[in-house]
C-alpha cells in the first residue's frame, strides 16, 4: 500500500475515538480505573535483537497484584532493497529470476511470536515483570491476499509482484556489512526482559514514574544471534512515564526511553510512545498509540524516500501506529490492535497482536 493511502487510512483510525466521544457525551460515576495502553514490543525484524519498551502505566497497581500474561503477534513483512526492474530481464510472468529475488530482498516472511510473562506489584509503589518470546518465521499464506488487496485499491505493492508469493527469508544488512540472515521454517527463542517500574509521585489526576529494564540474551541459544532473533549481549534501558486522566472517559500516556545495547554493532536507540485512551464504557476502551524508535543502525544501501528525500536503509526511525481495544471482567483482560508504519515504513507490513491477562492475585 502507498504511503499516502497508509498515512489517510491511519489518520481516519487515529481520530476514530474522538468521534465516537460525540455519540457518548459526560461519563457516569466509574468507580475503575482507565485500563491502560496498548502493549506489545516491537516486532520490525531490525529491532527484534534489542530490547525495547511496550507501553506501560506510571500508576502504581494494588499492593500485592500477581498478573500473568499472554500474548500472540501475527506478523506479515515483505521489503527489498532499492532496485529498478528495467534493469532486470523479468520471466514470462513479469517476476524477477529466482537468484535476483534472493539478491534484492531484505525480509519476506510471515511471523508468529508467542509471548509470556508476569508482573508483581512488589511494594506500594514498586512493580516488578518479566517477559519472553518465542519467534516462529515461515512462508506463510498471506501474499495473494495482500496483492489482491494491492490491485483492489490500485495503489503499489511495493515491488511485491516482481516476486514470488509466500517465501521464508530475509537478509539485512548494516552499513558496516554485519548481516541477520535466515529462511525457512525458523523457531527460536528470543531474549528476556526484566524492568522494575517505580511509581514516585500519584493523585486522581496525574502519575509519574521510573522504569529500567534490563535483557538477558536468552534468545542467543542456537542461530539466535546470526538469524537475528538476539544480539548475544545484554541491554540496559530507562524510561519515564507520565498518565494524565483529566476526564473518566480519557486518559492519556507517554513514555520516554533511553535504550542501551551492551555489546554488538547497535547505536544507542531512544523510545517515543505516546497514547490515547478513550473509555467507550467502563470496562471496555478504543486506544490510539504510537511507538516512535530509533534505529539501532542503518544499512548500506541509499534510496529517496518519498517523504523524507535522499536516505539510507533501515536508517530512519520507527513511527509506527497501533490501532486497538481492550476490554476487563473481572480478574481477566485482553487487548486487539493492528499495527503499521505508514510515514516511514520502518515497521511490518500488518501485525496483529491479541493478549490476555490474568489477575491470580
Amino acid at each position: 500500500m502507498s504511503g499516502i493511502v497508509k498515512f489517510s487510512a491511519a489518520v481516519m483510525l487515529l481520530f476514530t475515538p474522538y468521534f465516537i466521544s460525540g455519540l457518548y457525551g459526560d461519563s457516569p460515576e466509574w468507580s475503575t480505573s482507565a485500563i491502560g495502553p496498548l502493549s506489545g514490543r516491537n516486532m520490525y525484524a531490525p529491532y527484534v535483537p534489542w530490547l525495547s519498551f511496550c507501553a506501560d502505566k506510571a500508576a502504581a497497581e494494588p499492593k500485592g497484584r500477581l498478573i500473568i500474561k499472554s500474548n500472540i503477534y501475527l506478523i506479515n513483512d515483505f521489503g527489498t532493497y532499492p532496485f529498478d526492474p528495467d534493469d532486470y530481464t523479468l520471466s514470462s510472468d513479469g517476476k524477477l529470476s529466482a537468484e535476483d529475488q534472493k539478491g534484492l530482498l531484505s525480509v519476506d516472511y510471515e511471523s508468529t511470536v508467542i509471548e509470556t510473562g508476569a508482573e508483581w506489584q512488589a511494594f506500594e509503589n514498586v512493580r516488578f515483570s518479566a517477559d519472553w518470546r518465542l519467534h516462529f518465521r515461515y512462508s506463510g499464506f498471506m501474499d495473494p491476499f495482500i496483492n489482491w488487496w494491492h490491485d483492489l485499491l490500485n495503489v503499489p505493492d511495493a515491488g511485491r509482484s516482481y516476486f514470488y508469493d509466500n517465501r521464508s527469508y530475509w537478509n539485512i544488512i548494516d552499513k558496516s556489512g554485519n548481516s541477520l540472515s535466515g529462511e525457512g521454517f525458523t523457531v527460536s527463542p528470543g531474549d528476556i526482559d526484566l524492568s522494575a517500574n517505580w511509581t514516585f509521585f500519584e493523585n486522581r489526576k496525574i502519575a509519574l514514574s521510573l522504569k529500567g529494564a534490563f535483557k538477558i540474551p536468552f534468545g542467543a541459544v542456537g542461530n539466535g544471534v546470526e538469524e537475528g532473533f538476539s544480539s548475544g549481549f545484554p541491554d540496559l534501558a530507562m524510561q519515564f512515564n507520565l498518565d494524565w486522566y483529566p476526564w473518566k472517559r480519557w486518559a492519556f500516556y507517554l513514555n520516554s526511553s533511553v535504550v542501551f545495547p551492551l555489546g554488538g554493532t547497535a547505536d544507542i536507540m531512544g523510545q517515543f510512545i505516546p497514547a490515547v485512551e478513550f473509555r467507550a464504557a467502563e470496562n471496555f476502551s478504543i486506544v490510539t498509540q504510537m511507538n516512535i524508535q530509533t534505529a539501532p543502525f542503518s544499512g548500506n544501501a541509499d534510496y529517496r524516500h518519498p517523504f523524507f528525500g535522499n536516505s539510507t536503509m533501515f536508517a530512519l526511525p520507527q513511527t509506527d501506529i497501533k490501532i486497538g481495544i481492550k476490554g476487563r471482567l473481572e480478574l481477566f483482560s485482553w487487548q486487539l490492535y493492528i499495527e503499521e508504519d505508514p510515514l516511514t515504513w520502518e515497521g511490518p507490513d500488518i501485525l496483529v497482536y491479541m493478549g490476555a491477562d490474568w489477575n491470580i492475585r
